[in-house]
């Protein structure tokens, strides 16, 4: 597969999990936490920017090897 095309497929593959991240990891944490959506929300969203940056870095390692 073309590199470009890889790096596309991983960008918009990434941003799509950011954004379903952003919508379902506050309620989740809510729910798991037994507390207000608004005391977890911060938390929540941190984490949704730390899972968004480990796959890209990951993928971003992946399709390092495969093209050198």
């Amino acid at each position: 597969m073309d590199a470009r095309l890889l790096d596309v497929i991983i960008g918009v593959s990434g941003f799509i999990l950011l954004v379903v991240l952003l919508a379902v990891l506050p309620g989740v944490f809510a729910q798991i936490f037994a507390q207000t959506l608004q005391s977890v929300a911060s938390y929540a969203y941190l984490t949704a920017i730390g899972v968004f940056i480990v796959f890209l870095s990951g993928a971003g390692y992946l399709v390092n090897e495969k093209i050198t």
